[in-house]
C-alpha cells in the first residue's frame, strides 16, 4: 500500500476518534465570560444543550458560591421563560408552557453581575438542568487539580487580574495592542511600497544608462 495513502488513512482515523471522544465533554452546561475581571462587572452566558433524546430542558438554576454577595444581578429578557431570584444566591429560568429546549438543541441564558470577587482566581457556578420528564442533572462537580474533567463539571469562570482603574487588564491592553499592530502594519505597508518603488526606479535608470553606453555616440 502506498505510504502516503496509509498515512492519510491513519490521520483521518485519529481525527475521527478525537471527535468521538470529545463529543460527550462538549455537551455539558458551560459558561462564557470573556470580560470577567476581579472586582469588575461581567456578563455570564450559560450554554445549555439538551442531551436527552426524548425530553426537553424546561428549567435551569444557577447557584452562586457561598459568600459571593453580588451587589447587582440582572437577567437578559428571554421570551418564553420566567425568571426567579432567591436573595442573591441563585437564579432560575423556567420555560413557559409549550416552550423549552428540544432534544438536539441548545440555548443561552445571560446574567449581568458585579462586582466580582477580588480574592479568588476562579468562580464556580453550579447549575441544575431540569427536563420535561421530571428528571434533572446537577452540573456541580469541581474539576480536580490534575485537570481531568469530571462527569458533570460545574461551570467555571476564570477571573483576570484587575488593572489600577478597576477593569480587567486584558481588555484595555488587548485593544491597545490591536491598535498598535494595525498602525505598524499600515506603516509597514506604505514603507514597503516606497522602498519597492525606489528600487524599481533605480533598476530602470541603471538599465537605460547601460543601454546608452553600449550604443555609443551617434555618427
Amino acid at each position: 500500500m502506498n505510504k502516503t495513502v496509509l498515512r492519510s488513512g491513519m490521520l483521518a482515523g485519529a481525527a475521527a476518534l478525537a471527535l468521538v471522544t470529545a463529543a460527550p465533554a462538549s455537551a455539558h452546561v458551560g459558561v462564557d465570560a470573556p470580560d470577567a475581571a476581579k472586582g469588575g462587572w461581567s456578563t455570564l452566558s450559560f450554554r445549555v444543550p439538551t442531551e436527552s433524546d426524548t425530553a426537553s430542558t424546561t428549567a435551569l438554576t444557577v447557584t452562586f458560591p457561598e459568600g459571593t454577595d453580588f451587589e447587582y444581578v440582572a437577567t437578559r429578557t428571554k421570551p418564553g421563560w420566567t425568571v426567579s431570584k432567591v436573595d442573591g444566591t441563585s437564579v432560575t429560568w423556567t420555560a413557559e408552557k409549550g416552550n423549552g429546549i428540544a432534544p438536539g438543541e441548545f440555548d443561552v441564558f445571560d446574567l449581568r453581575v458585579g462586582p466580582l470577587p477580588t480574592d479568588v482566581d476562579t468562580l464556580e457556578l453550579p447549575a441544575t438542568q431540569t427536563y420535561s420528564d421530571g428528571t434533572s442533572v446537577a452540573w456541580d462537580q469541581p474539576t480536580p487539580e490534575n485537570g481531568e474533567e469530571p462527569d458533570r463539571p460545574a461551570p467555571v469562570v476564570t477571573l483576570a487580574d484587575a488593572s489600577e482603574d478597576g477593569h480587567g487588564a486584558h481588555g484595555a491592553d488587548a485593544a491597545e495592542g490591536d491598535d498598535e499592530a494595525a498602525e505598524s502594519e499600515d506603516s509597514g505597508g506604505v514603507d514597503g511600497w516606497l522602498v519597492g518603488g525606489i528600487a524599481v526606479l533605480a533598476l530602470a535608470v541603471g538599465a537605460l544608462a547601460t543601454a546608452l553606453v553600449r550604443r555609443g555616440p551617434r555618427s
